[in-house]
């Protein structure tokens, strides 16, 4: 009887251990996930390296163009490397057609580590004007009457296992100017080396229905990853 008392109490004494060690797992792994839509604010900023983005918001008719739709618009991709050549290749080739039409093209400079706010402005279209240099801090002075889009890239070091590419975060709003909301409708976080594009296609159905049957992008291509530091000490 003391036997199957032990053999009773040991079995439940197990299964409270292994429930609390479960719980802290748990615990432990959500503390680790990012939550959707969700940056951390606090990320270091490496004053020694500065990278060189080049952000294209472009629209294109062709629903194929860059990232297929023929297995279906809710199961296609909605993200592709390319070269920055390629990129510009393909792009060059869909507005010659009439296909496409960039909406806004603009350079940054910013620290590892460091936010930008790269916004798309409601209503921009200047053929004769694609290039426009910006900083960190948002061109946009009137809030969300003022945009399309609302959208924060963030370049950082890379793992020692992603073999010298670095990470690229976007973290793009869909803006309702009419309501003055914003909607999360991108987040992702990609591997890039400089001279090479992240293409995203915004397939949102927010996007979708406000568009139609032209397709919105951003393309982000990185030009550079220079090391200030070793410039200086020239």
């Amino acid at each position: 009887m003391m036997s199957k008392k032990f053999f009773v109490a040991a079995l439940a004494l197990f299964a409270l251990t292994s429930f609390n060690a479960l719980s802290v797992n748990a615990q432990q792994s959500c503390a680790n996930l990012e939550t959707f839509g969700v940056r951390n604010d606090n990320l270091a900023i490496n004053k020694t390296l500065q990278s060189q983005l080049e952000v294209t918001y472009f629209s294109t008719d062709d629903p194929n163009a860059f990232i297929s739709e023929k297995a279906g618009i809710n199961r296609s991709a909605t993200y592709l490397s390319l070269t920055a050549n390629q990129f510009v290749a393909k792009l060059d080739s869909l507005e010659r057609d009439g296909l496409a039409s960039i909406r806004k093209q603009t350079s940054l400079t910013s620290f590892l580590g460091e936010m930008a706010e790269m916004n798309l402005e409601r209503n921009f279209s200047n053929a004769q004007e694609k290039m426009i240099n910006a900083s960190h801090a948002s061109l946009n002075r009137t809030g969300l009457n003022g945009l399309d889009r609302k959208t924060e890239i963030n370049v950082s070091e890379g793992r020692t296992s992603d073999r010298g590419y670095y990470r690229l975060s976007l973290l793009s709003w869909f803006v309702d100017a009419a309501n003055a909301q914003k909607i999360v409708d991108y987040d992702a976080i990609v591997l890039l080396k400089p001279g090479q594009t992240a293409v995203f296609k915004l397939a949102s159905k927010y996007e979708l229905k406000r568009n139609g049957s032209p397709r919105s992008y951003v393309a982000i291509t990185m030009r550079s990853v220079n090391n200030l530091s070793v410039a200086s000490a020239k």
